[in-house]
């Protein structure tokens, strides 16, 4: 028998791989990645097992759902139960197209609010076409039959029924398999981050076509948005102002005081006149300048650059613009 695991790189999902090889079934892993939710844990844990993993990019896919989910949202932009299904579903054309016998996940029944509870288990056995082929072997014994259980291809009797947030029976199976050493429990998609899903609903709004480095644009420096047409990036410290320059595109405008330590302000695709005009004093503002300072602005577009003087002002005059605090047409 060939198992397809859905592994997120967490204790549960590498419990379920470990429970299912002790029944001489032959696991592989996939992860499907997007800028939301990284593979590296994934990828640092299955090293650990020794699953073979694959890593599938589903960033385009995810935009659309996180724009219109069905099931809707939890605290951010996280259409958990959307994605979920989602993910189950591409699992299913997997498991179809290379012949794999069944799918196994490490989903516990009612440790996440939004996709692990009896209701979210119900919307994706009615909407994942292969979920009579999916099984949690963590929770198996409080869950209806699969097929593979049915048919014999896997034991019952050796799956557990755990259920609820309580992680002890995990840990106590942890210690069975001397893995000493594993992730803790947190998701870690930044989707369910507050600030980082205004910043990416600001986007949504204001650019129609996204691309990856968009994304990889809004985890870093102070974001803000300075009219219709223009949106600033603001390094915080040295290594945000390295990544922003090594993200940096031709047609971006890049401003940098000379003179004073300071920021790397970027406007992605360059914005326009006026939003240049407010970005010269973000610049300005963010940098080791004393307040009501002239400074001199460099600013560089393409292969064109000039310098420009701009006053360093209080944080407080610009932080109108910063995203998350004023909605500005």
């Amino acid at each position: 028998m060939k198992a397809l695991a859905l592994f997120s790189g967490g204790l549960d999902s590498m419990l379920s791989v470990l429970i299912l090889r002790k029944q001489d079934i032959f696991v592989e892993g996939v992860y499907f990645e997007t800028p939301f939710f990284t593979a590296e844990r994934a990828i640092k844990s299955a090293r650990k097992i020794d699953l073979p993993l694959r890593i599938i990019d589903i960033t385009g896919e995810m935009l659309k759902i996180i724009k219109v989910p069905k099931f809707g949202y939890g605290q951010g932009l996280n259409p958990c139960l959307d994605c979920h299904l989602f993910m189950c579903k591409k699992a299913c054309e997997i498991k179809e197209k290379e012949s794999y016998d069944f799918i196994v996940t490490g989903e516990v029944l009612g440790q996440r609010p939004l996709t692990q509870t009896k209701q979210a288990l119900l919307i994706i056995s009615k909407n994942c076409p292969c979920s009579d082929y999916i099984i949690r072997p963590l929770s198996a014994k409080v869950l209806p039959l699969t097929i593979p259980e049915i048919m014999g291809w896997v034991d019952r009797d050796k799956f557990f029924g755990i259920k609820g947030r309580s992680r002890k029976e995990q840990i106590r199976l942890a210690n069975e398999f001397g893995l000493k050493d594993y992730p803790s429990p947190a998701g870690g998609c930044l989707l369910t981050d507050k600030n980082f899903s205004k910043r990416l609903e600001d986007l949504f709004k204001y650019q129609e076509n996204i691309s990856r480095r968009d994304l990889e644009l809004l985890k870093i420096g102070r974001h803000f948005r300075l009219n219709s047409k223009t949106k600033a990036i603001v390094g915080r410290n040295q290594k945000e102002n390295k990544t922003i320059i090594s993200l940096s595109l031709p047609k971006d405008t890049i401003i940098q005081v000379t003179g004073y330590p300071g920021p790397i302000v970027l406007l992605p695709n360059g914005g326009d006149e006026e939003g240049e005009l407010i970005a010269k004093l973000l610049a300005a503002s963010y940098s080791d300048a004393p307040e009501g300072k002239d400074v001199k602005v460099r600013i560089k577009k393409e292969m064109n650059i000039k310098i420009e003087i701009a006053q360093s002002l209080s944080k407080n005059v610009l932080r109108k613009y910063l995203i998350g605090h004023l909605d500005i047409e």
